[in-house]
């Protein structure tokens, strides 16, 4: 199997909803002149760079032969996220969106796996609605933002949602969202060419300097983007956690001991950086993401790994579909 880990779906009732006029649950859907998706909810306006968000799931599955990928691991666009709206809202949304990925996965039997949503700005919500979410057919884990309204991963208050995910076996994946060094990164779209990537480095780098990732010793964790610098700021990472006061003196506290409890996915844009990345990390640590459809995503990265040179056949059964089938609990090799 080939499996992508990183692709984000509009909800069919965000669909419906624009076709009527009406708002999905307080968020307005909108195109505009090229018929890029855009969604407006109370000040806050994103536009999603593709127009492929508005076509039918059937035609999703055609792309996906054409791009050679068995299954999407389909997760909602990261600004619909909505931590920043009333929680009774995020609460209805998340509902929605949960049951609407459990269907896709039975009307499409093998070819979609459910990351669902969560309202993160009410934990006590998020974990009964985890509960409910990875009960339902299909569903293997949630995705969430680096951030919560500027609150850090690592946050006390949030300890109970990862303690959840734990214990229900949830497969968490990690995506940039509200990227938080404006300004300096405002022109030539570097909020996202370089304010993605930070995001996920600083979600990772507080997970496991805080030692919230050390309790977590079952737990399935993957970063999106490669895992943003994250690979490439190990070293001084570590280093801090040695020398510098402000992080606790702790082996379990360690980078060095901790960078390989997360999964990275493939899309770095760059063969060299990708090879980096597996020799860094471990082959058995690096999953297929593509990110479609969005305009920065790598559509066609499943075909490209195939075929590259730059890779061994054991590598590329790993990377394409093996390390996610085994920590999914979809082939024999996890029983091991």
């Amino acid at each position: 199997m080939r499996i992508d880990v990183h692709c984000h779906f509009l909800p069919e009732s965000g669909r419906r909803a624009h076709e009527r006029g009406a708002d999905w649950h307080g968020t307005m859907f909108s195109r505009n002149d090229a018929g890029i998706l855009i969604s407006q909810t109370g000040p806050r306006r994103f536009t999603f760079g593709s127009p492929l968000h508005f076509e039918p799931m059937e035609q999703r599955v055609t792309r996906m032969d054409a791009r050679q990928i068995d299954t999407e691991m389909l997760s909602l666009l990261p600004p619909l996220f909505r931590y920043e709206v009333a929680a009774a809202d995020n609460v209805a949304a998340a509902r929605d969106v949960n049951d609407e990925l459990s269907a896709l996965t039975k009307r499409f039997p093998g070819r979609f796996l459910g990351l669902g949503t969560l309202p993160l700005q009410d934990v006590e919500a998020s974990v009964a609605e985890l509960e409910r979410a990875m009960a339902l057919p299909g569903m293997v884990g949630v995705s969430i933002g680096t951030n919560v309204n500027g609150i850090n991963l690592d946050a006390d208050e949030l300890a109970p949602f990862f303690d959840a995910a734990q214990a229900l076996d949830a497969f968490v994946f990690i995506h940039p969202m509200d990227q938080r060094h404006a300004g300096a990164l405002d022109r030539y779209y570097l909020r996202n060419a370089i304010g993605n990537p930070l995001e996920t480095t600083i979600a990772a780098a507080s997970l496991m300097m805080s030692g919230r990732l050390a309790q977590l010793p079952r737990l399935h964790i993957c970063l999106a983007h490669g895992g943003g610098y994250t690979a490439a700021a190990l070293g001084r990472l570590e280093h801090t956690w040695r020398v510098r006061k402000e992080v606790e003196k702790d082996g379990a506290h360690s980078p060095a001991a901790l960078y390989r409890r997360f999964f990275y996915d493939s899309l770095t844009h760059d063969e060299r950086t990708l090879r980096h990345l597996v020799d860094f990390v471990g082959v058995d640590r690096v999953v297929v993401g593509t990110d479609f459809p969005a305009d920065m995503g790598m559509t066609d990265a499943a075909i490209g790994i195939a075929a590259s040179t730059a890779f061994t056949t054991d590598e590329k059964t790993a990377i394409l579909g093996g390390n996610l089938e085994a920590a999914l609990g979809l082939s024999p090799a996890a029983a091991g």
